[in-house]
């Protein structure tokens, strides 16, 4: 096997182990060597995608939809419409890219031309409405400009390993939040034995965000690290075994959340008519993890912005990492619905949308579930205060 094919299929086992950093590291340097290496590219939007890392994700899709003589890869395809579902200009420049670069053949390649012509469509309303200067604005970027951001995997052209984990040291002695979460997020795709000790090390300082420490006992397992570490949260040292951790250790919401989540959206579709004040009782008053198929298809008749989702599974995100593994155990599911939907209104209301759902369920314990979110977040109010201004802007 050549040395391609010995660091991609490297890489595949990283990836089914969970070690997403240490995946992404070795597509990476595979995608470096051939260009035209399907698999590489494959493996190294799947990675970075698991990771969350979507700016990074983006960049890698752009550039692939760029690179001729590559295979035609169907997979990327749902990648691609996922991470630009509100950029109908790259997401129709990516899809004209992979017909001309990748050869799609067939009903794929008539498929292809259809949805980037609807697409272009979209874009030019979009412009018509609010001109292109207004979308730029707005983070409405060209494939070519994504393509030419700077992937963080970049650095492995530029400089060597010692003058990257120096750059990453200094980062984390500066004790600044963003730029020691930086250094932990780069580290994870960095395997040295260098880069397990100073995560190791941020798990440990208290002096550091709680988030930050959170990430970094993430990013350990995501560098392939297994085994014991150790954390410090609240003053107090938690050892969490890194091949089954307990709680969850996950940068997306946590499972143990998506009862909760289901109940926020069926109450949503009780009352938009979709499911009866008897039906919505007979699930939300349980603490099922499951909701019933039967149920389930009249939710999913519901309209509920992706947006006002994505909003609280960050306020989950946030007040998971903060706290972790000193978290909460998720009981008594419809009040944590409540909190969510509390948190929803608010954000909904403070954008200057209307709120057409009604008052979310008020009861103590979803109070004391809504403050606890908002502890994660503590500038909740202010962010969408000014997504509110940015909007205003937007629309003139």
């Amino acid at each position: 096997m050549s040395q391609i094919g010995d660091i991609g299929a490297l890489g595949r086992h990283y990836l089914q182990a969970e070690s997403y950093g240490a995946a992404a590291f070795c597509f990476y340097r595979a995608m470096l060597e051939d260009r035209e290496s399907g698999n590489a590219w494959n493996g190294l939007v799947l990675s970075l995608s698991l990771m969350r890392k979507e700016q990074d994700s983006q960049t890698a899709l752009a550039r692939f939809a760029l690179q001729p003589n590559l295979p035609y890869d169907r997979d990327l395809i749902a990648f691609a419409m996922m991470l630009w579902q509100q950029n109908p200009r790259a997401l129709s420049e990516w899809v004209r890219g992979v017909v001309n670069h990748h050869s799609p053949s067939g009903q794929d390649k008539e498929t292809l031309n259809e949805l980037a012509d609807d697409l272009e469509r979209s874009y030019g309303q979009l412009v018509e409405r609010h001109g292109e200067d207004a979308l730029r604005a707005q983070g409405m970027l060209s494939l070519e400009e994504y393509a030419g951001r700077r992937l963080e995997l970049d650095w492995l052209m530029d400089e060597t390993f010692d003058q990257i984990i120096n750059q990453v040291k200094q980062w984390i002695d500066s004790s600044d939040t963003e730029a020691v979460l930086a250094g932990v997020r780069l580290l994870c795709m960095l395997p040295d034995p260098r880069s397990e000790k100073m995560l190791r090390r941020v798990c440990r300082n208290e002096e550091l965000d709680g988030k930050v420490r959170t990430h970094a006992l993430l990013a350990l397992r995501w560098l392939g690290v297994r085994g014991n570490a150790r954390i410090h949260k609240m003053g107090e040292s938690f050892v969490i075994n890194l091949d089954d951790p307990k709680p969850e250790l996950t940068v997306s919401v946590p499972a143990a959340y998506k009862p909760a989540l289901d109940r926020m959206k069926l109450w949503l579709a009780k009352q938009q008519g979709f499911v009866t004040q008897e039906e919505y009782e007979g699930h939300a008053s349980t603490d099922e993890p499951e909701m019933p198929e039967a149920l389930a298809a009249k939710v999913s008749e519901a309209e509920i912005p992706a947006i006002y989702q994505e909003v609280v599974h960050m306020l989950v995100r946030a007040a998971y990492d903060k706290y972790y593994p000193l978290v909460p155990t998720v009981r008594e599911t419809r009040y944590w619905a409540a909190a969510l939907l509390m948190l929803m209104k608010d954000y909904v209301e403070g954008i200057g949308e209307s709120w057409t759902y009604g008052e979310p369920e008020q009861e103590e314990t979803a109070v004391r579930h809504r403050n606890w979110l908002l502890s994660g977040s503590p500038d909740y109010y202010d962010n969408i205060d000014a997504a509110k201004k940015m909007r205003a802007a937007f629309n003139g």
